[in-house]
């Protein structure tokens, strides 16, 4: 019996399984403080807790056991690319998430076919893989592979027909974070993680009922057909009920994903257990993907290509000595001749102003080498005026607030986040930018809803001409 674990942020959940057929659930709750967002707070008393729970449950840990994690930390990302090896994925993998780590040596990158010219991309910082590894080796607990999450979601709808016949939401509900997941036709165009707040189930449905209407605002002004479903994991039976008696939303039907129907019942919260039960052995795995890491590390320390050069050198100096040792009798009485010659003042004077004389040249050669590195680097930016830069942060007559800019000179790239009051202000400031001719193309990945309001980002390629001054 193998078992699929999943750690949330105030229960482990354990699935024991054979095949395709669940065996056995248990569970063991954890206090507050103990998870959170993806990240192990409190490792010593998780890993107690690991142990009690494999005390309690010694049948659940004989076979393997693999972990599925799920948290912002755990950076995911759909990403077009052509076909290329498994080192050129990686590499691409690693360089789209560069700007979110302070090394990329501690960059766990992993990916996933997702067979339509895309892949999805995985990065994770290295400590938080070690931490998972670590906590259950504490509690006598090896791992034979630890899954993502979100990755697991893609599974579910490449698997799953009906899924993938109109546009739909995956709605995943994981104690006060709920993880959404637009598909169209099958193809993932947005996911968005949704922090719900409150004591009361009436506040957090509402929130739930409003989330559905910005995703759908969402879907309608990026041109998509809409949304006719709306399914949500990890919900009780009696609150789906209260869910579909505040649905507001025309034309949208919400229910309650069923993952699995056999004679154990699986509890709700246990979906991401149950996801990596049925999709996580041909998955990503972070374990597998960590020893990658220290390969690549390894291929890029220097080669120790010195040592057997040093040894050649060394016997050559070995062979110089002897020979000299052996010519010195015939040399000594020269010895006091040539020290002589050496000391004369005249010839110190005449080294001494061949020794300036070379020091300036070398000054004048190294300048010169600077002056044309410089005017080649200077040649080759591209230039970008700084009107297009004002147009992109003041001149576009669009009501956003801009949080971020980040110009590239060397690929004429800006990146830019900001937020807004509204959901198609994002769209509307896109199209402003290719108005007023800033831009000769704009990447728009989407929007979030939050307390402040809904924000986004854009990559603008900027609509460069010649000659033109920075």
């Amino acid at each position: 019996m193998k078992t699929s674990i999943y750690v949330s942020a105030d229960q482990i959940l354990a699935i024991g399984y054979t095949g395709k057929t669940v065996n056995k659930v248990a569970s063991h709750p954890l206090p507050e403080g103990t998870m959170f967002n993806g990240n192990i707070m409190d490792a010593p008393f998780l890993a107690e807790c690991l142990t009690s729970m494999k005390k309690d449950y010694p049948a659940l840990f004989k076979g393997g056991v693999s972990l599925v994690v799920d948290g912002s930390s755990i950076l995911t990302r759909k990403l077009a690319t052509p076909r290329l090896s498994h080192k050129q994925y990686l590499q691409r993998v690693r360089d789209d998430f560069a700007d979110s780590i302070s090394d990329t040596n501690d960059l766990v990158a992993a990916y996933k076919k997702l067979g339509d010219g895309t892949i999805l991309g995985c990065g994770v910082n290295k400590q938080q893989v070690d931490s998972y590894a670590d906590t259950f080796k504490l509690a006598g607990i090896k791992l034979t592979g630890i899954r993502v999450g979100t990755e697991l979601l893609y599974a579910l709808v490449r698997t799953t027909t009906f899924l993938q016949q109109a546009t739909i939401v995956l709605n995943l509900l994981d104690g006060t974070t709920m993880l959404s997941a637009i598909f169209v036709k099958g193809n993932n165009i947005m996911m968005q993680r949704t922090r719900l707040y409150g004591d009361e189930k009436e506040q957090i449905h509402a929130q739930i009922n409003d989330s559905l209407s910005n995703l759908n605002q969402f879907v309608q002004s990026q041109k998509y057909d809409e949304i006719t479903q709306s399914y949500y994991l990890g919900i009780s039976n009696a609150d789906m009920v209260l869910l579909e008696g505040r649905n507001t939303h025309e034309g949208i039907n919400v229910s309650k994903l069923v993952l699995y129907a056999g004679a154990v019942e699986i509890p709700p919260e246990a979906h991401f257990a149950c996801l990596n039960m049925q999709y996580g052995q041909s998955g990503i795995d972070l374990i597998a993907a960590r020893s990658e890491l220290e390969r690549y590390v390894r291929s890029k320390r220097p080669k120790k290509w010195w040592i057997p050069v040093l040894t050649v050198y060394a016997a050559v100096l070995i062979g110089i000595a002897a020979y000299l040792f052996m010519e010195l009798r015939d040399v000594r009485g020269s010895i006091g001749e040539v020290e002589a010659y050496l000391h004369d003042p005249a010839n110190v004077f005449a080294l001494q102003e061949l020794n300036d004389l070379i020091n300036e040249t070398n000054d004048i050669f190294r300048i010169s080498r600077q002056f044309g590195e410089r005017i080649d680097w200077e040649n080759s930016m591209p230039a970008a005026a700084s009107r297009m830069i004002n147009q992109i942060l003041f001149g576009h007559g669009i009501e956003v607030n801009i949080s971020s800019f980040d110009f590239n000179e060397a690929t004429g790239r800006v990146r830019v986040s900001a937020s807004a009051a509204d959901a198609t202000i994002g769209p509307a400031y896109v199209d402003a930018l290719y108005a007023i001719g800033v831009a000769q193309d704009v990447i728009y990945t989407g929007f979030g809803a939050g307390a402040g309001g809904f924000s986004f980002s854009v990559e603008i390629i900027l609509a460069l001409e010649e000659g033109e001054d920075e």
